[in-house]
């Protein structure tokens, strides 16, 4: 009798072994990655798969690599991928401008790393944001966050688009015009902000390298990249392809997905930011993958330039997304009259921020 109520008391527990097992297998997740690792804003993605830091919160992270941001944006919207790191721009226009709303599950930076810059020609007569009429001004490109930063800027001394001569010259372009004089200023990123002042060839006429900076300039953060999901209880269901072909047939479409594996992903981003924003680059450099890091020695002075932008453990707050909104409100493309988003509609799950909370300032090291 002993001897059978000992087996049988081992089958059962062999069973709950095994349940648990099957439990504590880790929860797949797709996410969309709008940009490289070696964009700052997309790297603690990145570097969360390449750590294992996703697996040490229980959920097993495949990252769906898309052409640009949105790309990413309609991954989550065709239920493609369950997350979306994309830009707030994009997850507003290619989401909730679709009728198709998101929420920020995590801001990835909250400041821009860049800076309206005079040219050493134009220093003497260039003193403010005023004197910049009728003068030529370069940009990255036309929708770039340059580009918004600077139609933020150009109202906030009164001046209308037309009144400046916008030009939209790439990187490289603009850091030798400014050099040459072609352009009176521009809106540069870093690490070409430092290496610029460094060198004694341009002035900054307006920062926005900090968050402290552009605060000041702003009202708040500007919260550039995200990671975003669809809102659940407002997502429509996917509409099918118009045609008169039956459409081609795929793969399964991915559920939403569920709150822990949310809680999980939002824990091991924090982590990694706040990692990314805190310890010394060389460190750094030492446990990321070569493939992420690329050249040792660029790597680290664009990181050691650009990670006081970190949003910390990513969470945004009531005054950064109205911020960071009110700048993309005010784009060289408008938003749909009718369309009406505010911090509250962007907001994380209370299950996502209250874990963030429980991190504390300092989480665990991924």
């Amino acid at each position: 009798m002993t001897g059978g109520r000992g087996l049988t008391a081992a089958f059962v527990l062999g069973g709950v072994l095994a349940a648990g097992g099957a439990l504590a297998q880790p929860t797949p997740l797709t996410v969309a990655v709008g940009g490289p690792a070696a964009e700052l804003a997309y790297l603690p993605v990145h570097a969360a798969a390449a750590l294992g830091t996703f697996g040490a919160e229980g959920i097993e992270v495949a990252l769906k690599r898309s052409k640009h941001a949105a790309a990413a944006m309609a991954a989550v919207r065709d239920r493609e991928a369950g997350i979306a790191v994309t830009t707030l721009d994009e997850a507003i226009r290619g989401g909730w401008a679709r009728n198709f709303p998101v929420q920020v599950l995590a801001a990835h930076l909250r400041a821009p790393a860049a800076a309206l810059l005079v040219a050493p020609s134009a220093r003497d007569t260039v003193r403010g944001v005023e004197d910049l009429r009728g003068r030529a001004v370069g940009i990255p490109g036309p929708g770039t966050t340059g580009h918004l930063l600077l139609a933020s800027v150009l109202r906030g001394a009164k001046l209308q688009p037309w009144q400046v001569e916008t030009r939209s010259l790439g990187t490289s372009a603009t850091v030798a015009a400014l050099g040459t004089g072609d352009i009176a200023a521009a809106v540069v990123e870093e690490p070409w902000v430092t290496r610029l002042l460094e060198a004694n060839r341009a002035a900054v006429l307006v920062d926005f390298r900090t968050p402290e900076a552009t605060e000041r300039v702003l009202g708040g953060p500007f919260y550039e990249v995200v990671s975003v999901i669809a809102a659940p209880a407002k997502a429509p269901p996917v509409e099918p392809r118009k045609g008169g072909r039956a459409a081609k047939q795929g793969p399964s479409p991915i559920e939403p997905p569920a709150e822990p594996a949310l809680v999980a992903f939002a824990r091991a981003l924090a982590r990694v930011q706040v990692w990314l924003a805190t310890a010394e680059p060389s460190a750094i450099v030492e446990r990321l993958p070569a493939s992420l890091v690329g050249d040792r020695g660029q790597f680290e002075a664009r990181l050691r330039a650009q990670r006081a932008a970190y949003a910390g453990a990513g969470q945004p707050t009531p005054e950064g997304l109205e911020a960071s909104l009110r700048v993309l409100r005010g784009g060289s493309s408008p938003w749909p009259v009718t369309l009406k988003v505010g911090p509250d509609d962007l907001a994380p799950p209370p299950a996502v921020a209250e874990a963030r909370r429980e991190l504390g300032a300092a989480p665990p090291v991924p």
